[in-house]
């Protein structure tokens, strides 16, 4: 009976320093309530990965593989979308929107663009490469699309290039960034700050003030952006005073991308291995603005979850190795940033919905489902699983 005694006091002591030990504004059970357990979800999202997710009309659009789905931005199930002239045997690998037509690709199906109004579907121009689209990206209403070709066939002369066309409103055009200056790895993001395009291609920065006067950014250099150290996300932050500037995520550390100017780096998120994937500022809790920073696992480490920072540290004056992860626990989840339903997912990328009242942050993780957190004008709802 003793024995009995001393594991139940052992019990409550145990109890009353988990509540004592509060890791924010709720305590630690209360946490765990609020957690969502890994099943809930649509069944095609568990355990995938979104390749996107954007909204278009009164929709939001996500696809899995090569199935398309949407539910209604009001909120409510996700259904399947029928996709007519979908390219058998391929996958879906991208999808944007000018807010009314949803634009997606497909792979390994060779130069397939299609769009989709709201009721009809049908080809979007015709890219001359005659190489499978990779990634479609848009900034400033101009619409990008990205090829992929390959030479050589074996591990020891087998190269990758990408080439990055743009719609002008008549066929596709190639910008001066062809295959040949982009072995560097797959253009993924793309920034505009009222001046420039600014494209991340793996260990290179790319921009220019027209599509077609896109080039190297040889302040990139300074950074020391490698096949190690890939940029992995650009994201302008509109409340940058100075129209000269964006963030870019990379591996350990988030830049200021200057223009004219040497890049700014911020100081260390969590470990200078960590791969930060996505950069994004969104309203924080009490007022003003955070900068959320996506981690994504790779095959070499487990890092996982996401950061949060002040936005206002984002001006130029700010902007520096004090610029590091806060330990507010009010920006974008009531819950700490180590303690959420997303602290052991890998965060593919975030997207933002900014439309006024119906304010929603999706993260698409990696092969563990997409999850969103709706903003009421005051405060964030707490990350749920879709």
């Amino acid at each position: 009976m003793k024995r009995i005694l001393s594991i139940a006091a052992a019990v409550l002591l145990a109890a009353a320093i988990l509540v004592s030990c509060e890791p924010g504004p709720a305590g630690l059970f209360a946490l765990l309530e609020e957690e969502e357990p890994l099943d809930k979800g649509t069944a095609a999202f568990n355990a995938n990965t979104a390749a996107f997710v954007t909204r278009a009309g009164t929709y939001y659009y996500a696809a899995v593989g090569a199935t398309l789905l949407r539910r209604p931005t009001a909120g409510g199930a996700w259904e399947m979308v029928t996709v007519p002239g979908a390219p058998a045997g391929s996958n879906i690998t991208a999808g944007v929107s000018d807010g009314t037509n949803l634009f997606i690709s497909y792979a390994p199906a060779v130069d397939t663009i299609l769009r989709f109004n709201g009721t009809i579907w049908g080809p979007y121009g015709t890219i001359p490469s005659g190489e499978p689209v990779q990634s479609l990206l848009r900034a400033n209403g101009q619409l990008f699309a990205v090829t992929q070709s390959s030479t050589g066939t074996s591990s020891s002369d087998y190269t990758t290039y990408y080439s990055i066309y743009f719609y002008n409103g008549g066929p596709w055009a190639e910008t001066p960034i062809d295959g040949s200056t982009i072995a560097s790895g797959l253009p993924s993001s793309i920034a505009w700050d009222g001046s420039n395009y600014w494209i991340a291609a793996g260990n290179r920065i790319f921009k220019g003030a027209t599509p077609a006067g896109l080039g190297s950014d040889a302040q990139a250099a300074t950074a020391g952006f490698s096949s190690t150290n890939p940029v992995l996300s650009l994201f302008y932050d509109n409340d940058i005073t100075s129209n000269d500037a964006v963030l870019a995520a990379a591996t350990g550390k988030l830049w200021k991308l200057n223009t004219g100017g040497v890049y700014v780096a911020s100081g260390t998120f969590g470990s200078s291995e960590r791969r930060l994937s996505s950069v994004i500022v969104v309203p924080k809790n009490g007022g003003g603005n955070a900068t959320v920073v996506g981690v994504k696992s790779w095959a070499s480490d487990k890092y996982s979850g996401y950061y949060e920072y002040n936005a206002s540290q984002n001006s130029l004056a700010n902007f520096g190795s004090g610029v590091v992860p806060s330990s507010a626990y009010d920006m974008v989840s009531d819950n700490s940033n180590y303690v959420t339903t997303l602290d052991d997912l890998s965060i593919e990328g975030f997207y933002y919905d900014d439309t006024l009242g119906e304010e929603t942050i999706f993260a698409r993780t990696v092969m563990g489902g997409l999850w969103s957190n709706t903003w009421d004008g005051v405060s964030w709802s707490g990350w749920d699983r879709e």
